[in-house]
């Protein structure tokens, strides 16, 4: 119609002679929303490793602040002393009927197994923490119903006292709405509160990662630190934080806030803005 016929003519007009027609692609925001329940649930991982990795608690089960009681610890190698390391496979059981998997203290459902190997105590300066999620025994993590299958490795390099690096390559996650291969250059800042509670304890979430399905990719820049808080009602949540996306079927400019009422809350809420279009949404 007359209408489309001088949208075309004002976009030659705008772009002149270009052989690469370049073509807008609207965003419907589902795909963004599976993006990003699926790297919450990636950064869940940090969750459950941090809660029985430090040397007060890796041999120390009772003490485990995350870890459901029906986890089973397998210590496969017990010492630093001989060279290579501790390695420690943590069990979750199978995924069963539904709820999937094992309630943990943070309220989301796990299943099948984490294997950690340190090299040394994990809350030393230059400790290097290693993951692998093996198909041999898939790891699965999700709310019960919406399980996401995660397979690859993980390192996890402690820079700091309260800062870690945290590096992965065509991680994979799967679940009945994606499949999609995640590469992430991350640091991890870990924030201690004053009070004696710990309840305002948090992390701080950087850096760059690059999602791949198909033919299509993305890549979110995190533009301010995402923040999880410790506190067991808040910790499977992302509280605070911005991600700019830029995905390769679309040139729109497109933000994803975590905080859109700037309150922390603890809930899936997010802003996705468009072009300057805000949709407030769940992940």
């Amino acid at each position: 119609n007359f209408k489309n016929i001088f949208t075309c003519l004002s976009m030659i007009l705008i772009l002149g002679c270009n052989s690469v027609d370049v073509i807008e692609i609207r965003d419907n925001h589902k795909s963004t929303e599976t993006c990003i329940s699926l790297l919450s649930e990636f950064l869940s991982t940090f969750d459950i490793i941090k809660d029985v990795v430090t040397s007060e608690n890796i041999f120390n089960p009772d003490k485990l602040t995350v870890l459901p009681i029906g986890a089973e610890l397998v210590y496969l190698d017990t010492t630093f002393f001989d060279g290579d390391g501790m390695d420690v496979l943590i069990r979750f059981g199978d995924l069963g009927i539904s709820p999937h998997g094992l309630l943990c203290k943070d309220n989301k459902y796990r299943s099948g197994g984490i294997l950690l190997s340190l090299d040394q105590d994990y809350l030393l300066d230059k400790s290097t923490l290693k993951i692998s999620l093996s198909t041999d025994e898939p790891f699965y993590s999700g709310d019960g119903k919406q399980m996401t299958k995660l397979t690859g490795g993980l390192k996890f390099q402690r820079i700091e006292t309260d800062r870690i690096k945290v590096k992965c390559n065509e991680f994979k996650l799967v679940n009945q709405e994606a499949d999609i291969l995640m590469s992430a250059d991350l640091d991890i800042i870990e924030v201690k509160s004053n009070t004696l509670d710990e309840l305002d304890d948090h992390i701080c979430v950087g850096g760059d990662i690059e999602l791949k399905s198909g033919s299509e990719s993305a890549t979110f820049t995190i533009t301010s630190p995402l923040q999880k808080q410790t506190d067991y009602n808040c910790l499977r949540f992302i509280s605070n934080g911005q991600i700019q996306v830029d995905k390769s079927s679309t040139i729109s400019d497109i933000i994803v806030d975590f905080d859109p009422h700037q309150d922390l809350g603890c809930d899936r809420l997010i802003t996705i803005t468009t072009n300057g279009k805000r949709v407030f949404t769940h992940y």
